[in-house]
C-alpha cells in the first residue's frame, strides 16, 4: 500500500494513527504537497486531497473517515470504535466538525486573505471550533491505556492541528480537561505527529 499525505493535513494525521494502531507496517509513505498537483496523488485523488491511501491492487481510497472504515473491515486488530461505538462515533463527529472548521479558516485565508476570520464565515467557523472543543471539554473521550479508538485519534488531532495553525488565537476555548483525558496517547505520536 501507498498513502500520499502532508505533514500538516490533520486528515492524513487521523489515517496515520489508524494504520499504526491496526498494526499496518506495510504502507509505503508518500510525502506530497496537495497545492501542487502532484500526479500520482491526482491519479489516486482527483480532487488532489490527502490522504489517500492507494492499495497494492492500485485501487485508491480517499477520505479520511472512509479510509478508517475500510481499515476496520479488512484489517485485523483492535477495534477502531471500541467497545461503545455509538458514543465513539458521536465524538469523533465532533472532533471532525473541529478539524473541518479549522481547514476552512486555514483555506478561506489561502483563498482570500489573512483576514478571513473576521469575515461572517470565518467568524461561523470560529464558532464552531470553539463550541465543538467546548462540547468535548464537557464530556471528552479518554483513553485508559491499551489502544486508541476513533474518538481519541480524531481529538488528539484536533488538539495538535488547532495549536499548531492558531497557537496565539485570543478566541480559543481554555481546555483544562480534555488534553488530560488524551494525554496518555502520546504514545504514538512522536513518529507519527511530531515530524511537521
Amino acid at each position: 500500500m501507498r498513502l500520499h499525505f502532508s505533514t500538516t493535513s490533520p486528515y492524513a494525521r487521523i489515517v496515520r494513527v489508524a494504520l499504526a494502531e491496526k498494526g499496518c507496517a506495510d504502507v509505503e509513505s508518500h510525502l506530497t504537497d496537495p497545492w501542487n498537483d502532484h500526479p500520482s496523488l491526482l491519479e489516486a485523488n482527483p480532487c488532489a486531497r490527502v490522504p489517500s491511501l492507494v492499495l497494492d491492487s492500485g485501487l485508491p481510497l480517499n477520505e479520511s473517515l472512509l479510509i478508517v472504515l475500510w481499515l476496520e473491515t479488512q484489517r485485523d486488530g483492535p477495534s477502531l470504535l471500541g467497545s461503545d461505538p455509538g458514543r465513539v462515533i458521536s465524538k469523533a463527529g465532533l472532533a471532525m466538525g473541529v478539524i473541518d472548521a479549522a481547514a476552512a479558516i486555514i483555506i478561506g485565508r489561502k483563498a482570500s486573505d489573512a483576514g478571513f476570520d473576521e469575515t461572517p464565515v470565518g467568524l461561523r467557523r470560529r464558532r464552531s471550533v470553539i463550541l465543538g472543543f467546548q462540547r468535548l471539554e464537557a464530556d471528552p473521550p479518554s483513553y485508559a491505556g491499551g489502544h486508541l479508538d476513533l474518538a481519541v485519534i480524531t481529538a488528539m488531532v484536533a488538539l495538535d492541528y488547532v495549536r499548531f495553525r492558531f497557537a496565539a488565537a485570543p478566541w480559543l476555548p481554555v481546555l483544562p480537561w480534555l488534553p488530560v483525558k488524551i494525554s496518555g496517547c502520546t504514545r504514538v505520536l512522536p513518529s507519527i505527529l511530531a515530524a511537521r
